[in-house]
């Protein structure tokens, strides 16, 4: 009997150092966003006491289990190391250097704390402000929060904030509570025979809302086409369920209608997902994904819409999907095809590009990883990098961009052509709200 509970409990010690091990190497998960505070202390702790325990009571197959504890607590460790040494980087970086390179960037937080020291700073142009950010709180809470951040800018000399959020409507009310809920848009066009006018009066319902909280730019809407496409392991896009419509012609009426309703409040739309998400069936949120379908297809349908809304004065958002007719290795955020030569230069969009979030998958697993897209998607001329989910990710994207500006491989034409195209927007505003 004795024997057999030794052979139980180093089965146990050693399933907990594999499994420990095995967690040790996905921090860089945005799934995980939530239990690093807790869970790394803890995954440190539990680690070094099991090694103790292993080493001391010497269990068959002691060694193997120190062993895989001992690379749990290396890899979080170093998780944590090459964390702190991005953050450090940054926050000793040149002020004005660094503030230059920060306006490009719009952040999530999920510690506010650490947020104001970046929006201090000028390290980051713009918060995202989503549902984890608002529980608990009422609109005046966050119309206080938000008045807060951006006093700090008028103090520090800076300019005002972006403040955006994801309020679509249906699936996707990041707001919802404290705004009231509204069904999603297309639902709403479904049913209403004046499908302008009641695009319209959705987005003032909306941009009302969210204009009092102080929000200045709006993730929505959706104007990718409805090709009917479902996927029972989707978890986020569910763009079928977030389209507008299926044809370019109802998109474009519908979502020019939202626009205007939306800025009739002082709250900028962001057409979305460049070049149109409605024929990928992964979700980029979990996987990588191309779009394989001819150009010219493309451009009788899915593109229509982006080609007919992106105006000068407009936002558009760009998907985390390969556009393969164009460039078949990198996702569209980063492609100096898509961006650089399609949109800016054959298309002639002076308007705002801004990625999807980096924290997705489509992002993360691009050559060369979220850093070096990064810097591919100003060179190509992007003008906002959006890390919304995952604020860690901030730092080692800010790192390889000043990285980039001290080697000389960030494009200073393009970053001086986006200065001018963020100068002459109307997202920001002029003084704090």
């Amino acid at each position: 009997m004795h024997r057999t509970l030794r052979l139980l409990a180093a089965l146990t010690s050693l399933l907990l150092a594999a499994a420990l091990a095995g967690l040790s190497l996905l921090w860089d998960q945005p799934g995980l966003v939530a239990w690093r505070p807790a869970g790394i202390p803890l995954l440190l702790a539990g680690a070094a006491l099991l090694a103790l325990a292993a080493w001391r009571r010497r269990l068959p197959g002691w060694a193997i289990t120190c062993l895989l504890a001992a690379c749990a607590l290396s890899l979080t460790g170093w998780w944590q190391i090459r964390h702190s040494l991005a953050r450090h980087q940054i926050m000793n970086a040149d002020p004005a250097v660094a503030q230059a390179i920060g306006a490009h960037l719009i952040a999530g937080y999920t510690d506010e704390a650490e947020l104001r020291e970046l929006i201090a700073r000028g390290l980051i142009g713009g918060v995202f402000i989503t549902r984890r950010n608002v529980e608990g709180m009422d609109a005046a809470d966050i119309r206080t929060l938000i008045a807060g951040w951006q006093a700090l800018r008028r103090e520090r000399g800076l300019p005002p904030l972006v403040i955006a959020t994801d309020q679509e409507g249906g699936l996707v009310s990041r707001l919802s509570p404290p705004l009231d809920f509204q069904p999603a848009l297309g639902k709403v066009l479904a049913g209403s025979p004046y499908k302008e006018k009641a695009a319209e009066q959705y987005g003032q319902q909306q941009g009302k809302g969210l204009a009092e909280l102080g929000i200045t730019l709006n993730f929505a809407p959706v104007v990718d086409l409805d090709h009917g496409i479902r996927n029972p392991d989707d978890r986020y896009s569910k763009i079928s369920q977030r389209a507008l419509a299926s044809t370019p012609a109802a998109v474009s009426s519908a979502a020019a209608a939202y626009c205007h309703g939306l800025q009739q409040n002082g709250v900028q739309c962001t057409l979305k997902h460049f070049p149109g998400l409605g024929r990928v069936f992964e979700d980029t949120h979990s996987d990588s994904a191309s779009i394989t379908t001819p150009l010219p297809e493309l451009q009788a349908s899915d593109l229509q819409p982006f080609r007919t809304l992106m105006q000068a004065d407009s936002v558009t958002m760009l998907a985390h999907a390969r556009l393969a007719a164009l460039d078949a290795e990198l996702p569209a955020s980063a492609s100096p095809a898509v961006i650089g030569k399609l949109i800016r230069q054959d298309w002639a969009y002076q308007g705002l590009l801004i990625t999807d979030d980096l924290s997705m998958a489509g992002a993360r697993e691009q050559p060369g990883g979220i850093e070096a897209g990064s810097v591919r998607a100003l060179n190509a001329g992007v003008d906002w990098l959006l890390v919304a989910w995952d604020p860690a990710l901030l730092y080692p994207v800010l790192d390889a961009l000043l990285a980039a500006q001290a080697n000389g491989t960030l494009d200073q034409g393009a970053l001086a052509r986006s200065r001018q195209r963020l100068a002459a927007s109307t997202v920001t505003p002029t003084t704090g709200r």
